[in-house]
């Protein structure tokens, strides 16, 4: 009887690829409650932390999709398999999108402030 059991990746691929969805379901969830905050008409300062939060949300993103390329580039250089340039792919897309939603965020967090009366 066999007490160990032959696992196929490593730790730090599956930890990086969860952290990632992780990251980036809180990214989305944060976008749907600034959508419906923006319907529902919260507080202005409401507002304002949701895209704070959003932007924090967003850097860790991107942070883990970039060590998810790297690990997922050095595995295709090791193994020459086509599966992980299609995963590196996938974290490429993601870097994209945190880039242009976390600028758009804080651009529309630069306004806000700018119109906000104390």
């Amino acid at each position: 009887m066999d007490l160990y059991i032959h696992v196929k990746e490593k730790l730090l691929p599956i930890l990086i690829n969860r952290t990632t969805i992780f990251f980036f379901l809180i990214c989305l969830f944060t976008l749907f409650l600034y959508a419906a905050g923006t319907v529902q008409g919260f507080i202005d300062s409401t507002q304002i932390f949701l895209l704070s939060f959003y932007v924090a949300a967003g850097f860790f993103l991107t942070v883990a999709s970039i060590s998810g390329i790297v690990i997922n580039l050095r595995r295709l250089i090791k193994n020459r398999k086509i599966r992980y340039l299609l995963r590196a792919g996938g974290y490429v897309i993601l870097v994209i999108y945190s880039f242009v939603t976390v600028f758009t965020a804080m651009a529309i967090i630069a306004i806000a402030e700018g119109n906000m009366a104390y």
